[in-house]
């Protein structure tokens, strides 16, 4: 490549950059910038208080707890502790209180507390904040519906389902 072939391809780009800043500079003078006095719709803020747009489904719960939960708790009823306790009979169950498994003081803090629906919706939608420096390394189920669901498939891991 000679110098006069570089020479074009250095004065195609200038002229095309001097091109697009003299379009962009003209219509930022014909139409200026302002912010529309107000917004064309409202979006409504969603808090977790909201009831839940679709029925609960323990079938999709199940798959999801198999997927996300499996890899380190035993999801079996006769289950053992494997990385983190065994699930069966959570509900109801008292928290950090599974004989034999080392909680982390920051779950051990919350001793005397009892799993119930709240505090597992709580604990599943961010772990880190239920209980900071928790071992758990699960960021949070964010999805409300998953949550229930998740609930709901929990129950009927207990020796005697609870209502």
């Amino acid at each position: 490549m000679d110098f006069s072939t570089l020479n074009r391809i250095a004065t195609a780009i200038l002229i095309t950059c001097v091109a697009v800043a003299t379009a962009w500079l003209c219509g930022s003078w014909t139409i200026p910038y302002a912010p529309p006095p107000r917004p064309a719709f409202d979006i409504p803020e969603k808090t977790d208080g909201d009831a839940l747009p679709r029925p609960i489904s323990v079938a999709h719960g199940a798959i999801l707890a198999t997927r996300i939960c499996s890899t380190c708790h035993e999801l079996l009823p006769d289950g053992h502790d494997a990385v983190g306790p065994a699930l069966a009979g959570v509900i109801g169950r008292g928290v950090a209180s599974r004989a034999g498994y080392s909680y982390s003081a920051a779950l051990s803090a919350h001793r005397g507390e009892t799993w119930d629906d709240a505090r597992l919706g709580e604990w599943l939608s961010n772990p880190f904040a239920f209980a900071p420096g928790t071992r758990m390394s699960l960021s949070g189920v964010p999805d409300p519906n998953d949550r229930a669901d998740i609930i709901a498939w929990l129950k009927t891991l207990h020796p005697a389902p609870t209502p």
